[in-house]
């Protein structure tokens, strides 16, 4: 049976002040401010000269140990406003409290509860792991604050099991170890964490020498790690690159340059030696049996133009996708091993080389197709999975999905997306996006050829949550068909 540290921090208030990086407001709180404020606590008052070797002990192993599961009340952003307070810099000059500053605040406020869970997993074949987590239970007690300092809480520690953990109520947010350009990441302690936080404080307290100001170093020993909610999909990496100036391709080819981008990262899969599940003849060239559809395999996505008025349509950029939740290692392989390589076509003639991202505008056209969002438009048409009676906006008799609305459902649970989390759809065979064309114009692979037993469509898909791209559906979703952009904006 598994064992987990738990640290609980009940608010005072119902709102959340703190920020993550680049100054954004942030939900849920990182483990990082949490690892801190154990340690003010610890630090505080009195209670410094009962710091020990045990403490820091117990601190060093919990500096080790991944934060499995973060358990929230449901939150949304308050409304802004701004206070005024005192400029606090006072190392200069003392009278701060005769000048105000303006300072904004973009709270998050929760609904259902003020209790947060923060969980790591005790690995009990370590000596030290529980009485380390024995120790950090106490010392939970002294947690004041998360966030702000007006973020006042009650801190507690508990060492639980699998069935207490289940019955704990809230959110579950679920750490993901990816790697993906673009993942909204949480701070996250790392061996030599408290080590920098010790030596920070050191300076702080040292920073004033008579008339010389020392400002303390920055705080610089720290990981990332991306939290998704249970109900949300896996993070999805990718490889993103750009054609050179004067190449680009119709929207209609767009499985013709899936090809050509899947066949050069075959050739260069096979002389490398970066392994891949299942060997590279199934998840690089995606060479399967009707059987083995469910597995893993990547995806080659071109990305047409889109996002203003002004868009085209054409396709400079191409993806490739791996898998709803892969780690992002194939992905790193396919960004550097196909930088600086040259497409070919069927009749081996040049048709561009592949490089980073260089147009000032490439990244709002990506952020269209990877960053969240509720509402998803399809860009290239959704191929579906059998002959749909040419019936969409007639309901059946007894009220319920059409047999395009069934088919397209099916799709989305091909591609992995939980049909619960879907809201609403809309199916038309006229484009969403400028640029975009109806379905039958679009060039097929031999296999999906014939139009009438699957047939092409349009799609408006809106979800409960916010899900993060990119989202390619339908029976073409490998190759170019299928491929949806967040609508939002």
């Amino acid at each position: 049976m598994q064992s987990y540290f738990c640290i609980s921090v009940t608010f005072l208030d119902p709102l959340f002040h703190g920020r993550g990086d680049e100054n954004e407001p942030e939900w849920p709180p990182s483990p990082m401010r949490v690892y801190q404020a154990l340690l003010a606590g610890s630090q505080t008052g009195c209670r410094k000269i009962q710091w020990s070797s045990a403490k820091e002990d117990a601190f060093l192993w919990l500096e080790r140990q991944k934060p499995l599961l973060i358990i929230t009340p449901s939150a949304r952003p308050a409304a802004a406003c701004k206070l005024f307070v005192p400029n606090n810099d006072s190392d200069k000059k003392i009278d701060r409290h005769e000048r105000l500053t303006s300072k904004d605040s973009r709270p998050y406020r929760m609904l259902d509860g003020e209790t947060l869970y923060y969980l790591w997993a005790i690995d009990e074949g370590q000596a030290n792991s529980i009485p380390c987590a024995k120790l950090l239970c106490h010392e939970a007690r002294q947690i004041m604050a998360l966030g702000w300092g007006i973020d006042q809480v009650v801190g507690d520690g508990l060492i639980l099991q699998d069935a207490e953990v289940a019955a704990l109520q809230g959110k579950r947010w679920r750490m993901w170890d990816v790697n993906r350009p673009g993942l909204r990441t949480w701070r996250v302690p790392m061996q030599g964490t408290l080590q920098n936080l010790m030596k920070i404080h050191h300076a702080f307290l040292q920073r004033v020498d008579g008339k010389r100001y020392s400002p303390p170093p920055k705080f610089m020993k720290y990981d990332t790690m991306a939290y998704i909610h249970e109900t949300e999909l896996p993070p999805r990496s990718y490889a993103v690159f750009e054609l050179p100036e004067g190449v680009v391709f119709h929207q209609e080819d767009a499985v013709r340059v899936a090809a050509m981008l899947r066949s050069l990262t075959c050739r260069l899969a096979k002389r490398d030696t970066h392994t891949f599940p299942g060997g590279s003849e199934q998840y690089v060239a995606g060479h399967i049996s009707e059987n083995d559809r469910g597995k893993p395999r990547l995806s080659y996505l071109p990305l047409p133009t889109i996002g203003h008025s002004h868009s085209d349509g054409m396709i400079r950029r191409v993806m490739i996708a791996e898998p709803f939740g892969g780690n992002g290692t194939h992905a790193s392989w396919a960004q550097i091993r196909l930088r600086g390589a040259l497409m070919t076509d069927q009749d081996n003639c040049d048709r561009g080389t592949l490089y980073d991202l260089w147009r000032t505008s490439s990244a709002e056209v990506i952020r269209l197709y990877a960053c969240e969002g509720r509402v998803w438009h399809s860009v290239t048409p959704v191929i579906l999975p059998g002959y749909d009676d040419f019936k969409t906006l007639r309901q059946s008799k007894d009220n319920g999905p059409t047999k395009a609305e069934r088919l397209l459902f099916k799709c989305l649970a091909h591609a992995g997306i939980p049909l619960g989390s879907l809201e609403s759809v809309t199916l038309r065979k006229a484009p969403f996006w400028p640029g975009s064309q109806h379905p039958m114009r679009y060039h097929r692979p031999d296999y999906l050829a014939d139009h009438r037993a699957r047939p092409g469509w349009h799609v408006r898909l809106v979800f409960r949550e916010r899900l993060a791209g990119p989202l390619s559906i339908g029976a073409g979703r490998h190759c170019g068909l299928g491929i949806l952009a967040r609508a939002e904006d």
